[in-house]
């Protein structure tokens, strides 16, 4: 199972698994249905085009923009999240001792400041660094996403998710999520706003800024 906590470690099973499913069977182009995260993807190739999102975190597909992303998160990037999906599928079906470091892997990678500190001081002390500097930050609200496709919403995760926030003291923040940046990754078109298009032969490489995030090498 992919780890987000070891991002070196999810990095390397990623690139087994793209090796692996182009060498066992013919495809045009690989779609990767992943961000940044935490440097995750950083040093990945292909032998065929490889077509990966412009974000840091999944959060901001199922925001469905950058600008959305941003307009939510910009003021509090570390605030966990949740999507009915992602809750149903990761969350130890709504345990209320469930930890909350773990609510939202990834989440800090948002930052380009925290991506920063990861390349300077390694992962462990860029941890470090975030906790004594932002140590209250995403500590009064969780977010749980919406999305705009009714069969993709489940009423009683949301609830779940709410009673578990609640027991941990938080208070819920619901925002409104879009598919449509799915959407355009798994149907296209592949626009350069927000794909990154990887060739045969590049590696993946970091910018850790907020527009493109990740380019080739």
């Amino acid at each position: 199972m992919l780890n987000h906590v070891k991002p070196a470690e999810m990095g390397a099973d990623l690139q087994r698994r793209i090796h692996t499913a182009t060498t066992e069977r013919s495809y045009d182009q690989v779609l990767l249905g992943f961000g940044l995260c935490g440097n995750t993807i950083v040093d990945l190739v292909c032998p065929i085009p490889m077509v990966i999102p412009r974000v840091h975190d999944c959060c901001t597909l199922f925001m469905g923009s950058k600008e959305r992303f941003m307009e939510a998160f910009g003021d509090h990037l570390s605030m966990h999240w949740c999507t009915g999906g992602y809750f149903e599928r990761g969350y130890n079906q709504g345990d209320s001792n469930y930890d909350w470091d773990a609510l939202s892997p990834g989440q800090r990678s948002a930052h380009p400041e925290y991506m920063q500190w990861v390349e300077q001081y390694g992962e462990e002390n860029a941890a470090y660094i975030w906790e004594t500097m932002y140590s209250e930050m995403g500590t009064a609200e969780a977010a749980y996403i919406r999305m705009n496709v009714p069969a993709y919403n489940d009423t009683a995760c949301e609830e779940r998710f709410s009673k578990m926030v609640s027991e941990q003291g938080k208070t819920v923040r619901i925002l409104q999520g879009d598919i449509s940046y799915l959407d355009a990754l798994i149907n296209g078109p592949w626009d350069d706003a927000r794909f990154l298009t990887v060739q045969p032969g590049q590696r993946v490489r970091a910018l850790y800024d907020m527009d493109r995030v990740i380019t080739t090498q």
